[in-house]
C-alpha cells in the first residue's frame, strides 16, 4: 500500500475527482482523495493524498492558499465563471479609470462570502450545483448562508478596459468565483472570473507538482520516490516524537502514550498535535496532549 501525497499541476477541463480516479488508475488503489477541489476551469496545485495520507484531510484544509486569475468585466454570470449565462446586458467600463489598488484593498482582510450556486457547499447532504442543474429540485428552498473567510493579500492591475488580472493570498474556504463577482458588483457593472490558477496550499507549491502525464510516466518507469512525498516527511510542523516498542503497543492499542516511552521528541512550530514514529521511522499516529493526565493521546492511528 502506498501512503503519502501527491502534488498534481491540474489541467483545465478536469475536475478534481477526474483526478482523483486517475491516480487511482496509475497506482492501482483505491484509497485516494483531495485536499480542496478546483473547479474545472481552473488549472494549478491540486494535492492528491494516498492510503493514510487521506487522514490528514482536516490539517490541509485549513492552511492558506494562493491564487493566480483574470476578471473579466462588464457583465456577470449565473455560475460566476465564463461557464455560465450572462446575468443582463453587457455595461460599458474602462478599468483606466478604476483606481485598482483601492478597489481591491476594500476586499482584503477578514470578510464574509455567499457561496455560488453552482458549488460543492453542501446544503441538506448534497451540493448546491445539484439544486442549480435540477430545476425540478427543491431549489427555492436552498438556503445560501455566508461563509466567514480572510483575503490575507490581493493585488492586481488592469491589462484592458474589461480585464484585470489579479493574485490573492486567501484562508481556506474563499470562494475566488464570488470574490469577483462582488467586485463587478462594487463597481456596479458585473464581473466574473476568466482564468484561475491555483500557485500554493501552505507549504507546496507549483514548483513541486506534477502533470498527470508526468505521473503516468514516473510511475510506469517505476520511480515513484520522484512524485509521492512519504507520508513521514507530512505535517512537519508537528513536533515529531520517537517512541519506545512498549509504547508502540500502547499507541497501536489506542492507548495513550506516557512520558517513560518517549524516546526522543524533536519541536517544531505547533504544539497542537504530535506525531509519533518508531525506532524505525515508520509513522504510528497523530496525538494530542492528555488533557486530563500526564502523556499523550493518540486519536489518528495508523494500521500495521
Amino acid at each position: 500500500m502506498i501512503h503519502g501525497l501527491i502534488a498534481v499541476d491540474k489541467e483545465k477541463g478536469l475536475s478534481s475527482h477526474d483526478v482523483v480516479d486517475a491516480i487511482r488508475k496509475i497506482f492501482k488503489i483505491k484509497k485516494a482523495g483531495h485536499f480542496g477541489a478546483l473547479d474545472p476551469l481552473a488549472t494549478g496545485l491540486l494535492l492528491i493524498a494516498l492510503g493514510n495520507a487521506t487522514k490528514f484531510f482536516s490539517f490541509y484544509l485549513k492552511k492558506e492558499k494562493q491564487y493566480a486569475g483574470t476578471i473579466e468585466f462588464g457583465y456577470g454570470t449565473t455560475t460566476y465563471d465564463s461557464e455560465g449565462e450572462p446575468l443582463g446586458e453587457k455595461k460599458e467600463i474602462n478599468l483606466g479609470n478604476v483606481d485598482v489598488a483601492a478597489l481591491l484593498a476594500a476586499f482584503s482582510g477578514p470578510q464574509t462570502q455567499i457561496p455560488p450556486i453552482y458549488s460543492a457547499k453542501k446544503f441538506k447532504g448534497r451540493p448546491l450545483y445539484y439544486y442549480a442543474r435540477h430545476p425540478q429540485s427543491d431549489r427555492m428552498g436552498v438556503v445560501l448562508r455566508p461563509v466567514q473567510v480572510e483575503i490575507y493579500h490581493l493585488e492586481g492591475k488592469a491589462v484592458g478596459p474589461t480585464t484585470l488580472q489579479f493574485r490573492a493570498l486567501t484562508s481556506s474556504g474563499t470562494y475566488m468565483r464570488t470574490l469577483a463577482h462582488d467586485i463587478g458588483q462594487r463597481l456596479n457593472v458585473g464581473a466574473y472570473l476568466k482564468e484561475l490558477r491555483r500557485e500554493r496550499i501552505g507549504e507546496f507549491s507549483l514548483d513541486s507538482a506534477f502533470t498527470l502525464e508526468e505521473i503516468r510516466h514516473s510511475a510506469a518507469a517505476g520511480d515513484l520516490r520522484k512524485v509521492i512525498i512519504p507520508i513521514e516527511s507530512l505535517l512537519p510542523e508537528f513536533p515529531k516524537i520517537i517512541v519506545s516498542p512498549a509504547g508502540c503497543r500502547d499507541v497501536g492499542n489506542g492507548l495513550p502514550l506516557q512520558p517513560e516511552n518517549i524516546l526522543k521528541l524533536f519541536p517544531a512550530a505547533s504544539n497542537d498535535n504530535f506525531r509519533l514514529f518508531d525506532e524505525e521511522g515508520k509513522f504510528l499516529a497523530i496525538a494530542r496532549k492528555n488533557a486530563s493526565r500526564i502523556g499523550f493521546k493518540p486519536y489518528i492511528v495508523f494500521p500495521d
